[in-house]
């Protein structure tokens, strides 16, 4: 379903690996330098900062959280329904698409993919499309 476009401000990265998040961060500065870049390394700074800033697009590792990621969607889209949900993780697409909740995520990539394709996911969703890597693509139609 296409979606409205929006203009990039706050994003939220949430991952349990400060190395990674500063990666992340620095990935999408030199991309999108007008964005302000916020961290979460559990889920309780996640929800903190969620309810304190306005993300825009929160890309988050689904390993973070011990509540089911159906539960979790649903309370991230009462707190900020317009905010765009991207699910990265190294646990692979076959995992991702048997907990894959249905509805409330924009996008999906794998943690191993290039950083030309975090970028690609962002612009995407930024546009007001859904991304999902070719790889959970193939999964999803064989």
């Amino acid at each position: 379903m296409l979606q409205k476009s929006i203009k990039l401000q706050q994003v939220l990265i949430a991952d349990r690996s400060p190395i990674f998040r500063l990666g992340m961060s620095s990935t999408l500065k030199q991309h999108f330098r007008s964005i302000q870049v916020h961290e979460a390394g559990n889920g309780d700074t996640l929800m903190q900062q969620f309810r304190t800033v306005s993300v825009d697009l929160l890309i988050m590792d689904d390993l973070l959280f011990e509540m089911e990621l159906r539960q979790l969607i649903k309370k991230l889209r009462l707190t900020n329904p317009a905010t765009r949900i991207l699910f990265f993780s190294d646990r692979g697409e076959e995992h991702f698409l048997s907990s894959m909740p249905k509805g409330g995520i924009y996008g999906y990539i794998n943690k191993k993919a290039p950083s030309a394709q975090l970028i690609e996911a962002v612009e995407t969703l930024v546009q007001g499309h859904h991304y999902f890597s070719q790889e959970l693509l193939i999964e999803r139609l064989l």
